[in-house]
C-alpha cells in the first residue's frame, strides 16, 4: 500500500499535513463514513480545522477516484475509500440489508445511456433501493393471505 505522501504526489497534490491526515483517516475507516465523522477524527490533531475543509478535501479525493460518495438513505452523504475499485449497493427499504454490487453490472447501463441518450453517465457509487428477496417474499405472502381473507 502506497503511503499517503506518495499517493498525494502521484496525483499531483501537495502533501500538506492536513491532506496526509485526511488520506490516512479516510483510508483506514472501514466501509462507509461521513465527512462529519472524518472531521471529528481530524480535529483531534488539528483543532482549528473546519468541516468545510474536510468536505473540500473529500471532494478532491472523489474527483481523483480515491473515494466515492453516495446517498445511502441517511441524513448525510456516505463516502467510502475505494482507490479506484468501484462498487454499488442494493439496499432493502424494509430490513435495511445492503448487498454489494460489482461495478461491472453498470457497464450495460452506461452503454445504454450513451447509445440511447448520448449521455455519459458518471455512475460513481450508486445505491439502489428496493426489497431484498426475503422481504419481497414476505410481502407477497402477506398479499396472498389478504386476498384469501377477502375471498
Amino acid at each position: 500500500m502506497t503511503n499517503a505522501v506518495q499517493l498525494l504526489r502521484e496525483y499531483g497534490l501537495r502533501a500538506t499535513p492536513q491532506r496526509i491526515l485526511l488520506v490516512e483517516v479516510a483510508r483506514n475507516l472501514p466501509g462507509h463514513f461521513t465527512a462529519e465523522g472524518v472531521f471529528e477524527r481530524m480535529k483531534e490533531t488539528y483543532p482549528t480545522l473546519s468541516v468545510v475543509s474536510v468536505y473540500r478535501g473529500l471532494e478532491t479525493l472523489r474527483e481523483l477516484g480515491l473515494v466515492t460518495r453516495t446517498e445511502l438513505g441517511g441524513d448525510a452523504a456516505a463516502y467510502e475509500w475505494t482507490e479506484g475499485e468501484r462498487h454499488h449497493h442494493l439496499i432493502c427499504t424494509n430490513c435495511g440489508c445492503q448487498t454489494d454490487l460489482d461495478d461491472a453490472e453498470m457497464i450495460e447501463l452506461r452503454q445504454h445511456l450513451l447509445t440511447r441518450y448520448g449521455f455519459h453517465a458518471a455512475i460513481d457509487h450508486l445505491a439502489i433501493f428496493g426489497l431484498c428477496s426475503f422481504c419481497a417474499d414476505e410481502q407477497n405472502q402477506r398479499l396472498i393471505a389478504a386476498q384469501d381473507q377477502e375471498s
